[in-house]
């Protein structure tokens, strides 16, 4: 006798990948499996689904090619590196690839500081850092001129920090001088924190002017590093960065997956000396010392996503060993000036000045005869495969954003994507466009990456 769906839905079942076989033939159960069946059995358009039948997998056959300020398009070396099968996050085999990993990213962060590689967002790596060098009641001066800045005080504020929040315009850099005023209107400030490129707005804040004021009021420096690190020099010992933060899916070009910190001397004597009560568990800073300094096999709390760290230390060894350092900062400053370029030149407006602009990405307004960013975002999104981000808050309804990281930072990927800007505002708007007017960026700078 058939089960009715109101009982196995009383049970808690669900349909997950479609229901089992044997329930397929049951009459009442037809239209629901219908109007549920996955994802995997449907055609959409210029995105075709392959079958779970052929590949086992329930992932698109084409996909598109990634312009987003991250997750971005990886290497294929650094994509081979995280299809092999998972280590455990100890022994032989992992833990030389562990240690070299970290050696590599005290070249990339240009420090001798400890560095910790947990597995977080950038904003779990953040989280942590904020919550352990601050605690609830001190004063925290922060730089507020994008929406990852604003992320900052909302983590900051859940900990119950009292935020000197000094503003400037979205889209345009720090002003040091308005922040030397607030530190000496709050001589208890506990910190300075800033975001060193703000990934909302393509804007890149004048950190070695910030580092002076941090210096010259004696606070610790914290620094959002999160799409700049590797993207950039950055010198974090120079600078007198305290703690420094990124992640692994912006210019360290791997997956999503691993928050990474930087953390002084300094920072570590004031985290020891603070309560850790707001900080939880995982994300106190203070446990993973001591992990590293109880255990050289297992120098870190937890599990690890060893897997994660393994693809990291093959994009590393490219950027260090083939690229070299400098080279990958070149191919982020070549990208930057070709595409903002090329996007001039189709009658698009790049948010940021020519000076402060970022390096990984890029936030423009769309040309006055489109209404609204999303009808272009979607145009070159079907008609082209390349997908771009929407801007944020007051940028949303005209501009788009594009990062140049990874695979995004090579001809291979600029030259179509421009190439299609021409080819919407040609098509679809009805502008006079030579073909290739776009490109004429990578004429002037005819380097191939």
């Amino acid at each position: 006798m058939p089960v009715s769906l109101e009982r196995l839905q009383d049970r808690g079942h669900r349909p997950r990948g479609g229901w089992p076989v044997v329930l397929q033939g049951v009459h009442p159960f037809l239209r629901f499996l219908r109007r549920h069946r996955p994802v995997h059995q449907r055609d959409q358009r210029n995105h075709r689904q392959v079958s779970r039948r052929e590949t086992g997998l329930n992932v698109p056959m084409t996909r598109p090619k990634l312009l987003l300020p991250g997750p971005i398009d990886i290497w294929e070396d650094t994509l081979e590196a995280l299809s092999q099968q998972v280590l455990p996050h100890y022994g032989e085999d992992f833990g030389p690839i562990y240690e070299e990993t970290v050696s590599m990213l005290r070249t990339v962060f240009q420090t001798r500081n400890d560095v910790i590689i947990m597995t977080a967002p950038g904003s779990g790596a953040l989280d942590a850092g904020l919550s352990s060098l601050f605690q609830p009641g001190e004063q925290v001066a922060v730089v507020t001129n994008g929406p990852f800045a604003n992320r900052l005080v909302e983590i900051l504020k859940a900990f119950r920090s009292e935020v000197i929040a000094v503003d400037d315009p979205w889209g345009e850099p720090g002003d040091p001088d308005k922040m030397r005023s607030a530190l000496k209107r709050h001589p208890q400030a506990a910190g300075l924190v800033v975001v060193a490129n703000d990934t909302g707005t393509g804007v890149q804040n004048p950190l070695e002017a910030y580092a002076g004021l941090a210096r010259e009021f004696d606070l610790p420096f914290f620094v959002d590093g999160v799409s700049a690190l590797g993207g950039y020099d950055i010198p974090v010992d120079e600078l007198g960065i305290d703690v420094a933060v990124t992640s692994s899916n912006k210019a360290l070009e791997t997956a999503p997956g691993l928050g990474i910190l930087a953390v002084s001397d300094r920072a570590w004597d004031i985290i020891r000396a603070k309560d850790s009560a707001h900080r939880g568990w995982y994300y106190d800073l203070s446990v993973w010392k001591r992990a590293s300094e109880s255990s050289g096999e297992h120098p870190y709390p937890t599990t690890q996503a060893s897997s994660l760290i393994v693809s990291l230390h093959a994009s590393l060894k490219r950027i260090l060993h083939r690229e070299t350092l400098e080279g990958h900062w070149a191919r982020y400053a070549w990208a930057r000036s070709v595409v903002r370029a090329g996007l001039r030149a189709v009658g698009c407006t790049p948010i940021v000045a020519d000076a402060a602009a970022s390096c990984t990405v890029t936030t423009f307004r769309v040309h006055p005869d489109v209404s609204e960013a999303a009808e272009l975002r979607t145009y070159l999104l079907r008609n082209h495969g390349f997908l771009a981000a929407q801007a944020m808050g007051e940028f949303a309804r005209d501009a788009l954003r594009v990062g140049h990281m990874g695979k995004a930072g090579s001809r291979e990927y600029i030259e179509p994507f421009l190439l299609g800007m021409e080819d919407f505002f040609r098509t679809v708007k009805g502008h006079d466009l030579p073909h290739g007017c776009s490109l004429e960026g990578l004429r002037q700078a005819p380097i191939s990456y």
